[in-house]
């Protein structure tokens, strides 16, 4: 079984989807949030990544890691399973989301990801290239559009913490 997921889910997973995952097909399971995103480098193929994030912003970066299928909080096993047959047939499973809101712009999203990555604003500058004081004009572009207080609401909304249902071994 080709089953990825952070270190402490795993097992879980492993025990619940034992034999749900087809022969080629890799699923991800997004726990704890990020995993899909930063635990892997770079993603096998093909892939379906199920995650509990619901974030448009977080589903776009996933969508643009390019694996076969995304699926946001599945309703029932077999709506996994359904997933997982489609992907191993070929087929590509979900959709981008369209943001609703005045969307940030790549760079920063680029800086939203660092930041929840547990760079501070230094850290982002070094790694971007840039100025810090670019980095925060962007931290307050990104406040406005997200309608975050903080930079600490920036990463929690992001990460969907502030709204995460409750899931399995979370």
């Amino acid at each position: 079984m080709s089953l990825y997921a952070g270190r402490d889910h795993l097992p879980f997973w492993r025990n619940l989807l034992r034999d749900a995952v087809p022969k080629g097909v890799h699923l991800i399971v997004d726990l704890p949030s990020g995993y899909a995103l930063w635990g892997l480098e770079p993603p096998p193929a093909p892939a379906l990544v199920l995650t509990f994030n619901r974030h448009p912003l977080y589903l776009l970066d996933l969508f643009e890691r390019r694996p076969a299928g995304v699926l946001p909080a599945p309703h029932s096993l077999d709506a996994l399973s359904e997933a997982l047959q489609l992907v191993a047939r070929g087929h590509r499973v979900g959709s981008p989301p369209t943001l609703p809101f005045d969307a940030p712009t790549p760079r920063e999203r680029q800086v939203l990801r660092l930041l929840a990555q547990g760079y501070c604003a230094d850290a982002i500058a070094e790694a971007l290239g840039v100025k810090r004081d670019t980095v925060y004009t962007y931290l307050q572009n990104l406040r406005e559009k997200l309608g975050a207080a903080s930079q600490h609401e920036l990463v929690l909304a992001y990460l969907d913490a502030l709204a995460q249902p409750n899931t399995p071994n979370g």
